[in-house]
Formats: structure tokens, sequence, C-alpha cells
């Protein structure tokens, strides 16, 4: 079984390297161009061999609005996070690491968020390894420029979820549920906003790397 799951990985590696065509590209390929996935964007799908954690009220049940690269190569996210029936909203600042597509954050624990396929103008799949305390789980995020896409795409999610060892039902198709969609695009919406990167945890409002339409 170990074999197996070993060989599927090394496929689904190859499967990676390839540019399929201009615009398209993989974090293997080493020619992941950060800048061209600032802009907006919807979360799709999750999937986490810890289910808890997708669920309604997961740590990690949050839905991506926008992604914004700055000039040190951080990216930096706004997130909407359902907390007592209300859609709060979250900014992570993800610092880059030596690897090319590779970030890392403290939200939750450790993250490396791993840029596995991106096609800048449609969709990125990203894989998170979280560490707390000791314990490792790991997390596939599908993200889409509009708020659906392909059954082709979601196929492809669902399958490279597998290959990484995440069963089908913890593989959720969020297109149906409540995303925060309404709140998308506010002001000084509800609750608080914050930055937490590894190198610094503190409130938006003094982050200076920040463009304007994320600063307080």
């Amino acid at each position: 079984m170990k074999l197996l799951q070993v060989l599927l990985l090394l496929g689904l590696e190859m499967m990676l390297v390839c540019v399929h065509a201009e615009g398209k590209t993989s974090l293997i390929g080493k020619n992941f161009n950060p800048e061209k996935i600032d802009g907006e964007w919807y979360t799709i799908g999750l999937a986490s061999d810890k289910r808890e954690k997708i669920e309604e009220h997961g740590s990690m049940r949050v839905f991506v609005e926008y992604i914004h690269f700055l000039k040190n190569s951080s990216l930096a996210y706004k997130f909407h996070i359902i907390e007592n029936g209300k859609c709060n909203e979250l900014y992570l600042v993800t610092d880059k690491t030596e690897e090319d597509g590779e970030y890392e954050v403290k939200y939750d624990g450790y993250n490396r968020y791993i840029m596995l396929d991106v096609d800048y103008n449609d969709y990125i799949i990203v894989r998170l390894v979280n560490i707390k305390n000791g314990e490792t789980f790991q997390l596939m995020e599908l993200y889409g420029r509009t708020p659906d896409l392909s059954s082709n795409i979601k196929r492809k999610f669902g399958d490279i979820s597998k290959m990484y060892g995440i069963p089908e039902e913890n593989i959720f198709d969020l297109t149906k549920s409540d995303r925060c969609l309404h709140a998308r695009g506010r002001g000084k919406a509800l609750a608080f906003r914050w930055v937490i990167s590894s190198k610094n945890e503190k409130q938006v409002g003094k982050n200076e790397t920040l463009p304007k339409a994320l600063v307080l």
C-alpha cells in the first residue's frame, strides 16, 4: 500500500512538472511567478486529512477574497471566517521560503504553503502542512478567479488530494456553502483585522507594506 502511494506521488510530481500552456505553471517546474496571482480569488474547495479543521467552525474553514504580492516577495491574503454566525475579516501575510512557490505563516500553529498547480487566470491548487504541538496535518485548497470552476478542475483537485492520502469524504466542494460572498469588498466591516506572520504578529493599522485597500 505504501509503495502504491509513493508511485502515485511520483506520478503527480511528473504531472506537475509539465507546463501545459502559457499562463499555466507548477511549483516543481520552477516557473512560479507570484506577481501573477495578485488580485481577487474565491475559495472553491477544501480537503484535509483532519476533517474537523474544514468542517463548520473549523479553524481552517476560511474563504479567500484577495491575494496581494508584496515587494519583499511575501503574499498578503484577505480571508473571511465565520465566527458566531458572522463573517469576520482575517489577514495573513505568508513569508517566502528558500524554495520557489513555498511560503510560511503562523496561524493555528506553523504552516507551510506549497503552490502545487497554477493557472494565473483561472485557479490555484495549494497544499498546506500544519505543525502544532508536535502533531501534523495537511490541508488542500482550491482557489478560483470566479465563484465556481469547471468540473474538470474540481476533479483534478480531488485527484491530487487523494494522491496525498486524503480520503474522498474529506474533500469538500464549497460552492453551495456560505462563503461570506456578501461580505466581500466591504470597508471597515465586522470585527477585527489582523496580520499574522512568522516574523511578526500585529494589527494591520501600522503595517505600511500592505496596499492602501487593505489598511484600516
